[in-house]
Parts: C-alpha cells; sequence; structure tokens
C-alpha cells in the first residue's frame, strides 16, 4: 500500500462495522480497503482501523476536511491521522512483543473478496448478485460472532457457479494459481443424474497448499465477468471453518487409530500364546501314551453283550 494514501482512524466505538467506516469516507473518493485492528484477547476490535484510498488526492482531501469538521460514526466523534508506513508499524512490535497480538481466527481475511452496493468494483453487477452477495455477508458475520468459528487461510469458498460446473472445470481454473490440493462441489443426491451424480447446489470449496496461491485465485476470480457470465460472475472468499467439527474430525480419526493399535496388541498376545503351546509340546506335557500300553489296552476282552435266554416257568397247582 501507497503510505500517502492512507489515514489511520482512532476512537472508533466497539460496536462500528466495517461497512459503516466505508460509507462514511465513501465521499471523498474509491475506497480500495478498511482493516480493523482487533483485540483478540477480548475478542472485539480495539477501536483502531486502518483505510486505505485508491488515489492520494482523495486520502489528502478527506484529512484537509476532517481537520476543519471531524466526522461521526455510530454518534462517536473520530480521530483522523495520516499512517506510518507498515514496515515502520510493525517491526518495533514484533520485536517487542513477539507473537502477542496474533489473529488466531484469521479475521483479517474476512475483509478479502466483499463488493459493497454503490462502489466502483460493484460497477455492472446485476441485481441478483449483490442480494447473494449481501446475504452471503450477513451468515459470515452470524458465524464469526461465534469464537468457534474462524477463517481458513488456503481454503476458499467458490458460489454463483452455473450447474454444469463440474470439479474437473473448478481445478482446471484455480489449478492457474498454484498446487490445488483438493476441490468439492456441494451437490443434492435427491436429484442424482443417471451416473449416480447429484444436481450441483451452485457452490463449492478449492484447498490450495499455500496462502499466497489461494489469495492469489479469489483476487483473481471473484467478480470476474469473464469467467462464467457478466450477469452472474463468481462469489469468491475465504472459507469459514468450524473448529469444533474440525475437532471431532480429528478425535474420530485419533480414536480409529487406537483402535487399530489395541487389535495388533491382541494379535501379539495370541502370538504369544502360540508359542507357549508349542514349547509345552516339546516339553512332553501334551506327549502321547506309549505304543505298549496302547496294545494293552487293545488286549483287554471286549465286552459282548449276552442275550439271557427266558427260562419257561411252570405252575404248580
Amino acid at each position: 500500500a501507497v503510505v500517502s494514501t492512507q489515514s489511520g482512524h482512532y476512537g472508533r466505538a466497539f460496536d462500528v462495522e466495517k461497512e459503516d467506516i466505508e460509507e462514511a469516507f465513501s465521499e471523498f473518493g474509491s475506497i480500495r480497503y478498511v482493516r480493523m485492528v482487533y483485540d483478540h484477547e477480548k475478542d472485539r476490535p480495539k477501536g483502531i482501523a486502518f483505510l486505505q484510498f485508491d488515489e492520494k488526492s482523495d486520502a489528502d482531501s478527506c484529512l484537509e476536511r476532517v481537520s476543519v469538521r471531524p466526522l461521526c460514526i455510530g454518534g462517536r466523534t473520530i480521530a483522523v491521522k495520516k499512517a506510518v508506513d507498515s514496515k515502520q508499524l510493525t517491526m518495533p512490535e514484533n520485536k517487542s512483543h513477539g507473537n502477542k497480538g496474533k489473529d488466531n481466527r484469521n479475521l483479517h481475511l474476512a475483509t478479502e473478496g466483499i463488493i459493497k452496493e454503490g462502489t466502483n468494483a460493484a460497477a455492472g453487477i446485476s441485481k441478483a448478485d449483490i442480494m447473494k452477495r449481501k446475504l452471503a455477508l450477513e451468515a459470515k458475520k452470524k458465524k464469526l460472532k461465534n469464537i468457534n468459528f474462524f477463517v481458513s487461510t488456503d481454503r476458499l469458498c467458490v458460489r454463483n457457479m452455473p450447474s454444469t460446473f463440474s470439479e474437473t472445470d473448478l481445478k482446471q481454473l484455480m489449478s492457474k494459481y498454484g498446487h490445488v490440493v483438493q476441490v468439492k462441489i456441494m451437490r443434492d443426491i435427491k436429484q442424482a443424474n443417471s451416473a449416480g451424480i447429484g444436481k450441483s447446489k451452485g457452490y463449492g470449496f478449492v484447498q490450495f497448499s499455500k496462502h499466497e496461491a489461494a489469495l492469489t485465485a479469489l483476487r483473481a476470480t471473484n467478480n470476474n465477468p469473464s469467467i462464467f457470465t457478466a450477469q452472474k460472475r463468481p462469489i469468491v472468499d475465504f472459507s469459514i471453518e468450524n473448529s469444533g467439527i474440525l475437532n471431532a474430525r480429528s478425535k474420530k480419526k485419533s480414536g480409529f487409530i487406537v483402535e487399530e493399535k489395541s487389535s495388533k496388541v491382541k494379535k501379539s498376545f495370541n502370538q504369544r500364546w502360540k508359542e507357549k503351546r508349542e514349547k509345552r509340546k516339546e516339553s512332553g506335557a501334551f506327549t502321547k501314551p506309549p505304543a505298549s500300553s496302547q496294545s494293552a489296552l487293545s488286549s483287554k476282552p471286549e465286552k459282548t453283550a449276552s442275550k439271557k435266554k427266558k427260562v419257561p416257568t411252570a405252575t404248580l397247582r
């Protein structure tokens, strides 16, 4: 970012959203981004944000205007100052605090791909796509209010895909920007074709091996009118993940590993039992009786079942 086009905003109310800042400063010119600073220990904004204009003249005009007439956001007067170089800003913090204040939920990536109605980036977008983006943004905000949800660094969510767009097409599209680990299109199995493939729900996920590749792919494909159609453009952002579900899957996987190990232990026990049995046989515990005893047993006369003859009896009178 060009340092001279940035402004730092201090004294924000904790409940002020990124969109409120964009709306308040959009009168000065086109905004490239708004980045909010979070207090991750308290899981809320620190009341500070950084904003960058597309043009330096717009930033200068903003600073000149607010020095005379301050801006109010959410009923609170805010102070606006020129930001320092990002390298100068982060170096002392990294030296003195180490990893303190690390964005463990990657919330800074939640703003990637957002396009608001009325901005230059929204030019040419259909009303249907604008509505889809609004609904997706509301759903994202709702999820991220729960501390169990976080933003993935290397997995993208791709919406607004045509129903005929396959996993092969999606992988071919995204492979231009880096190594793709996994591609998944969400399908309705109740509406499967003759081949057993469910009808596409219009969205899917792409997993990259590196964050840089995912970020490049997002910025290259999001809202690109040449990929699908001009009236139905890709809606791409970083996927929102549920740590609870991921932990449950991990525990389930580890459970299979424990079961597999226990079966190995049981097998080795059986093997030891067999070996012990073989040793007992070798020691004579299971030796057959000698041949002489067998012959003696065989020489014994066999008992024959003799039938008793019935003797007639006479009755004396």
